[in-house]
């Protein structure tokens, strides 16, 4: 009998884990437990999107409360939806921007930089004259990104360095897939000429569009 249970509890556990995400946020209303797979499931891309934009430290708090309030939060999803990466990022997206808030405008283009640095170059340490000119240009587009508007910011970062669709980062944030479309021409536009009109401009972008 035991050895009946055990099986039915992992054949249980394997139907949850094979379900989509609103399944899973339906099933957890009743069953908390069933959380936990959407928890695995997502939480290293909502960590990596926090810590792209603050501190590691900071992002696995900032990406464990996103998970708390969203589990909160789970009578209320539109159970329509159904990946919730789009609802994910948002609360996540509301936290960063609070912790970000607090900081000065120094300290935030610095943890960007540090974030974008490593990210794109970690692995290529061999690779010298590149990493330092990928560099001096990840310095220039911190300084550029200071400057440019909040929600501007927020939609390349979910679109170029998550991977997010126009259609996933109009849902994130709120607004129609054509205002996407049309912040990420411009704010593509202004980094460009920013970038190019630098002493040592870069021959390769670091804005590429990501289909």
């Amino acid at each position: 009998m035991e050895l009946l249970g055990a099986w039915c509890v992992k054949q249980k556990q394997m139907t949850v884990a094979g379900e989509d995400d609103a399944a899973l946020i339906r099933a957890a209303q009743d069953d908390p437990a069933s959380f936990g797979v959407l928890f695995d499931r997502h939480f290293d891309a909502i960590y990596r999107f926090c810590g792209r934009r603050v501190e590691h430290d900071l992002a696995e708090d900032l990406a464990g409360e996103t998970f708390r309030r969203a589990f909160e939060a789970r009578h209320s999803y539109d159970l329509s939806k159904a990946n919730a990466l789009p609802w994910l990022f948002r609360i996540a997206l509301n936290l960063v921007r609070d912790a970000i808030r607090a900081r000065a405008v120094e300290d935030r283009a610095h943890a960007r930089l540090r974030a974008l640095a490593g990210t794109q170059w970690s692995s290529q340490v061999d690779q010298a004259a590149r990493i330092a000119e990928a560099r001096h240009d990840l310095a220039v587009l911190a300084r550029l990104l200071v400057a440019e508007p909040r929600e501007d910011v927020d939609a390349l970062f979910l679109h170029v360095w998550e991977g997010l669709s126009y259609s996933d980062v109009a849902s994130t944030l709120g607004i129609p897939v054509g205002t996407v479309r049309s912040r990420l021409s411009r704010l593509r536009r202004r980094l460009d000429d920013g970038l190019h009109h630098q002493p040592h401009p870069s021959r390769t972008s670091h804005l590429e569009e990501v289909e």
